[in-house]
This record gives C-alpha cells, sequence and structure tokens, in this order.
C-alpha cells in the first residue's frame, strides 16, 4: 500500500511540475498584456488631455496641459534623489507654486539638476521670484518600481530636502495641507525648466510588454509540449 502511493505521488510530481510552470507563464503573459494595455491608455490620454488651467490639479484629468500664473516658492524645493542624466548622478527639482487667488500649493517638477554628493556647498536653485506664467502637464507623483524602506521625514526648518522617495504625506507634513497630490511636469520650453529635457512619459512602452507577453507565451507552448511528448512516451513504455 505504501509502496504503491509513494510510486503513485513520484509519477506525479513531474506533472504538477508541469502544470505549476505552464500556470506561471499564462499568468505572467497575461499580466504583461494588461500592463501593454494600461500603457497604452496613458499614451492615448497624454494626446487627448483637454487643456485646462492649473486651480486645482486634482480635480483635472491626467496629462491635461495646463497653464496657471501664480509664483514659485524660491527656497523650499524638494530633492527626489537617484535620477540619472547621460550617465551623471542628480536630482529632479520639485518646486512648490502657488497660483494667483488660491491657496493650494502645486508641486512643479522642474527637470534634472546635478548633484555631486562629496560638496559641502549648499545647492544653488536658479528660481523665478516674481509671479510668473507656466505651462506644463497634470500627473501623477513619480512611483517606484521597488521600494525599500519608507521616505524620512523632511525638516522644515532648513531646504531645499533630498529625498529618496517621493512621498506626498511626507512633502504635506513639511509645506502644509494645502498642497496638491499631483504634481506639475513643467514645459521644457518653460525657462524654469532645468535642463529642457523632453518628459520620458514611461521607461518601457506597450511593445516591450507585447514582446515580454509573447516570450512568456512560447515558454509555455514550450513547456507543454515537451510535457505532452514525455507523458506519451512514459505511458508507452508503461
Amino acid at each position: 500500500m505504501k509502496l504503491n502511493l509513494a510510486l503513485t505521488v513520484r509519477r506525479s510530481l513531474p506533472h504538477l511540475a508541469a502544470l505549476l510552470v505552464l500556470f506561471g507563464c499564462v499568468r505572467l503573459a497575461l499580466w504583461q498584456i494588461e500592463r501593454a494595455d494600461e500603457k497604452q491608455r496613458m499614451l492615448d490620454q497624454w494626446d487627448t488631455a483637454a487643456a485646462a488651467e492649473l486651480i486645482d490639479p486634482d480635480e483635472l484629468d491626467l496629462f491635461a496641459p495646463v497653464t496657471g500664473r501664480g509664483r514659485f516658492d524660491p527656497e523650499r524645493h524638494v530633492l527626489l534623489d537617484n535620477q540619472i542624466r547621460n550617465n551623471h548622478p542628480g536630482v529632479h527639482v520639485f518646486t512648490p507654486f502657488q497660483p494667483e487667488g488660491s491657496r493650494q500649493l502645486i508641486m512643479v517638477n522642474r527637470g534634472w539638476h546635478p548633484w555631486d554628493r562629496r560638496s559641502t556647498d549648499r545647492l544653488q536653485i536658479d528660481t523665478p521670484s516674481k509671479t510668473v506664467t507656466i505651462d506644463g502637464r497634470i500627473s501623477d507623483p513619480p512611483r517606484v518600481g521597488l521600494q525599500l524602506g519608507e521616505a524620512g521625514p523632511l525638516d522644515s526648518s532648513q531646504w531645499p530636502n533630498l529625498t529618496t522617495y517621493y512621498d506626498t504625506d511626507r512633502i504635506r507634513e513639511a509645506l502644509g495641507s494645502q498642497t496638491a497630490d499631483r504634481v506639475v511636469l513643467l514645459d521644457p520650453d518653460h525657462p524654469a525648466h532645468l535642463t529642457g529635457d523632453d518628459w520620458q512619459m514611461m521607461n518601457m512602452g506597450p511593445e516591450r510588454h507585447v514582446g515580454y507577453a509573447f516570450q512568456w507565451a512560447s515558454i509555455g507552448l514550450a513547456v507543454f509540449l515537451i510535457w505532452i511528448i514525455l507523458t506519451f512516451r512514459s505511458l508507452r513504455r508503461r
């Protein structure tokens, strides 16, 4: 009885392993297709979002082109660390912007700025102090693929502040509850933009995800064919 049970289990293990691999390949292929659809919707949204006035970014469509008049805060910059440009380390500079007639603060991503950790000099970021008109795109705050730990609190008495992750709650604690959830990607042609580089919406386009889905489907098909062939040979031997 025990011998038969052990033999049955041993014969079943390769089939269970094959089924698990097939299930995993199917799930990964479907996930990549879902990611491709999500990226395509983002691209379509970028092209079709209606232009609006920059008053309350949290109420506007994602990637909507916006125009607003107001003032930058020339001191209280938030520096998002670990941003690489042309193989050089740096930060993305987020500067608070207050539209005219509004108490809300909107964080404006002004692009990349070099950052030398070995330097003891205070980072100087040229910022307009007078009322200006800005153009840009509404965006969700930047996210990381794999976050290790939590963002530390910002020091509201000393600016600018360097942070590893863009954490809206931490920024709101330092700047005030009126800080908006969404941010503005400043138009690269605007004088306050630090590099003039076009915004890269995503590191990986939908076509890459479709390619990965095809790869996982191909692996699953190969495993399925090998499983069928080996099972058929095993049955013939018996």
